[in-house]
């Protein structure tokens, strides 16, 4: 290979390649140290400092042309020493996500959301600098330059993700910065072009103090609100053991305080039932998601006052299907409860490798029955697909919801239909529901099974569902046959002597019904959380007997919620707040569950994205005369990179979510689409190249099968999905490539070809145009999720094919002149 194409092409694949993988372990680092939903304002963050980088050459063009050689060998060692600053200044900067929803204390966490910008700007600045200065300098060359810039980002990000499986996430960037380090050689001004080796040696200054400093110098913890953080600093706790994935960072912890989350009655001890017994707690990212046995010899009593044990109860001698196995303490439970047969999915890969060797300890035990027991990694969608599955008893666990992003699908009309439909004639569907923050998940949830039930022709749905509740936890019984009244007696005397409340069941009369657990209502509009007067209270009841019709009002104002059934195409259980409410929201945002913030937080970005837009288009007007192009060349151009912006990542977010259910997991969804689409649209913009002596003819075909694929994918992929889900993985992953690359390859054409349309006297537009781009990918993300809430995926998909067909007819014009590609 030239010195001339590694001086060309060789900065630029690995500036990009770094900068994604820093996005993207920025992103997992903020989840570890605080939450997920706030990773969005990493995106933000980056693609500020691309922009603006775009702005500050558009407006300083000769300077940056003149000097670009010396930029180009200063930046990535500059990147280097940003990167770690960066990270050690977000790392002292006390955020607390949870002071954002204090009416006192909220803006000083907006000042420290405005450190965290300040600290990363300068690394995605000087990235962005980098790249906008390459089509700049290189402008003859930008399909190939966008090849590279491309396709290194695509294998930045799978560079990173692999990482995660081997390296403490505290430490990932020392994964990465020995790869930027290979840039310093690659554009050495003047005396040093011919010393690539001396330049070499003399960029480990840099990079061996970045290491070090991660070495010892790493201040990175858990937020000191995060669940781990209290159960590591409790006396004598240990890490039994700790696993490093993508999918997040595990630790399995002993002490004393772990105990089994179970739902017991209040009287359990007048039960002769014992507490939840001891156990090991697994947590991901700071959080708890399950609990292990600590010992095999545990007493199981506890189960006679569970409130997850009444369907067993009503149908336990047949065999029982778990989705979610909480550790394996459910599949002792079901086999006490008299189960005849025991099949277990899980979905989440560290709890299934450690669950098999409970499962190995479990069935070693004299009078276990190991023919009885079988657990899968497998996701209810793909083990459901055969008509032939037929159970008693199907449970969900009480913590599978929060286990794993695809887990959200099993709380669609269409998860609960699959569900349903393997019951047997009898059979008992048992699905749990968090209320104590807030009461209108479990109505939501009620919805989505009534329109679920409908969906399959069942003439009186509400008669086929069981509402009953302790303080905390409600659990929806759904039952093949509709429930008789043998079955609501049992449920009734199930509840009476446990203390447990039964907030529906067909032919219920709240005004005779006993309340043993206060349920107050909670109202924004009023600003207050309703206090129970005249005796106790059930909002609960109230919701669900106006929802079937059977009550005079909900005592929450439930139609201030969205109740609209989850569906594949708006797979949104927590999403319960309208925005168009966000004035009584934010007055009582205290009142917020924190699975919500990430609504508000898209909002939030959207806001600050669209503001940061108009800097971007209106800023380089201060020196208008330096571009030289009329008012109505800058008007196409503008329009022309904002739909790209917005339609490229529309297309990418939504496919990340179609594959998140095909593939039961968000993760590999995350890195597959964005690894396959970055390098294929990288090979696309190269053969973009032989376009260039008539871009426009290149784009608008490009555009043509963007356009065409994109209904294609609307009309027929989802269904297609559902009949491979049952595919192996690796026709999983041959079917997913197979539909990336020809789109992505296609939608890899029209940037470039647009950018090359600014040459010679007119490329003072050319920066800005990657600015413009840049702003709008940041408005894309955020709007993608709101419209898809809103509207579902299928709306957002159908409007990026809208934003492409705009684009076609935008295309800049004056593009008809010929270009070498040499």
């Amino acid at each position: 290979m030239s010195s001339r194409v590694i001086t060309r092409y060789g900065g630029i694949f690995i500036v990009s390649l770094v900068s994604i993988a820093y996005e993207i372990y920025l992103t997992r680092h903020f989840a570890i140290t605080n939450w997920s939903e706030y990773g969005y304002w990493i995106i933000s963050i980056a693609m500020v400092g691309f922009s603006l980088s775009g702005v500050i050459i558009c407006l300083f063009k000769d300077f940056f042309q003149k000097y670009h050689q010396t930029f180009f060998f200063a930046v990535p060692p500059a990147m280097m020493v940003f990167s770690v600053g960066g990270f050690a200044l977000i790392n002292s900067i006390q955020f607390n996500p949870l002071e954002l929803q204090n009416a006192v204390l909220w803006s000083n966490q907006i000042w420290n959301i405005g450190k965290c910008y300040l600290a990363l700007f300068p690394f995605f600045f000087a990235s962005g600098l980098f790249v906008g200065l390459s089509f700049l300098v290189y402008c003859d060359h930008i399909p190939k330059l966008y090849t590279a810039d491309l396709v290194g980002a695509g294998l930045g990000a799978l560079i990173l993700l692999a990482a995660m499986s081997f390296v403490h996430p505290f430490y990932l960037l020392a994964a990465v910065l020995p790869i930027l380090w290979l840039a310093v050689p690659v554009n050495p001004p003047g005396r040093l072009a011919g010393r690539r080796g001396t330049v070499l040696l003399a960029g480990l200054v840099p990079l061996l103090a970045c290491l070090a400093w991660l070495w010892w110098g790493n201040n990175a913890s858990f937020c000191q609100y995060k669940a781990i953080s209290t159960a590591r600093n409790v006396e004598n706790n240990r890490v039994v053991t700790e696993y490093y994935s993508p999918r997040g960072y595990y630790q399995l912890l002993h002490n004393y305080t772990e105990r089994l989350d179970v739902d017991l009655s209040n009287n359990y001890e007048l039960l002769g039932a014992a507490g939840p017994p001891d156990a090991l707690g697994l947590y991901r990212d700071g959080d708890r998601i399950t609990a292990f046995p600590r010992r095999m010899n545990y007493d199981l009593s506890y189960t006679r006052a569970a409130l997850n044990s009444f369907p067993y109860i009503l149908r336990g001698t047949g065999r029982a299907l778990l989705i979610g196995s909480q550790g394996g303490f459910r599949i002792r439970e079901a086999l006490e409860l008299g189960a005849a047969g025991v099949e277990v999915l899980e979905t989440e890969p560290v709890v299934h490798r450690l669950l098999q060797d409970e499962l190995k300890n479990l069935l070693s035990r004299p009078g276990v029955d190991s023919k009885k027991v079988s657990v899968r990694y497998a996701s209810p969608h793909a083990f459901l697909a055969d008509p032939d599955r037929r159970f008693e008893i199907i449970d969900v666990s009480s913590e599978f919801l929060d286990q794993g992003q695809a887990n959200k699908y099993v709380f669609t009309v269409e998860g609960f239909q699959e569900l349903f439909s393997a019951l047997s004639d009898q059979g008992v569907l048992s699905v749990p529901i968090l209320i104590s923050e807030f009461t209108v998940y479990a109505v939501k949830t009620a919805n989505t099974i009534r329109q679920a039930l409908s969906g399959l022709g069942l003439p009186n749905p509400e008669n086929h569902i069981l509402v009953y509740r302790s303080s905390w936890n409600a659990r929806i019984l759904v039952g093949r046959s509709p429930f008789r009244e043998e079955d609501i007696n049992r449920l009734k005397e199930f509840c009476a002597q446990r203390s447990f409340d039964t907030s529906y069941y067909p032919g219920l009369k709240p005004e005779e019904a006993t309340i043993w657990n206060d349920l107050p209502a909670i109202s924004f509009e009023n600003e207050t959380m309703s206090a129970s007067t005249g005796g106790p209270r059930d909002a609960l009841m109230d919701d669900l007997t106006a929802l079937f019709g059977r009550g005079a009002a909900a005592s929450s104002n439930w139609t201030f919620f969205n109740l609209t059934p989850s569906t594949y195409d708006r797979p949104f259980f927590y999403a319960v707040l309208k925005l168009r409410n966000i004035k009584e929201i934010l007055k009582r945002i205290d009142l917020v569950p924190r699975p919500e913030m990430g609504n508000l937080i898209n909002l939030a970005v959207l806001t600050q994205a669209v503001l940061f837009a108009l800097i971007v288009l209106f800023l380089p007007l201060i020196r208008r005369g330096r571009i030289d192009l009329k008012a109505r060349e800058i008007a196409r151009g503008i329009f022309y990179f904002m739909c790209l912006g917005l339609g490229f990542l529309f297309v990418e977010i939504v496919l990340i979510e179609r594959f998140t259910l095909f593939l039961n997991d968000a993760v590999s969804a995350f890195g597959l689409v964005l690894s396959v689409m970055l390098i294929f649209s990288g090979l696309g913009s190269g053969f973009a190249d032989r376009f260039l002596t008539r871009p426009n003819r290149g784009a608008s075909k490009a555009v043509a099968v963007v356009i065409l694929m994109l209904i294609l994918l609307a009309a027929i992929f989802s269904s297609l999905l559902v009949r491979a889900v049952q595919w192996p993985w690796p026709a999983k992953y041959g079917l997913i490539v197979a539909a990336l690359a020809p789109l992505s390859f296609a939608m890899g054409m029209p940037f470039p070809l647009g950018l090359s349309t600014f040459r010679g006297t007119r490329t003072g537009f050319l920066p800005w145009a990657w600015s413009i781009n840049g702003a709008f990918s940041v408005i894309a993300t955020p709007l993608a999720n709101i419209l898809a809430v809103g509207y579902g995926y299928s709306v957002v998909l159908l409007a990026s094919a809208g934003l492409y067909f705009l684009a076609a007819i935008f295309f800049p014009k004056g593009s008809d002149t010929t270009v070498s590609s040499r």
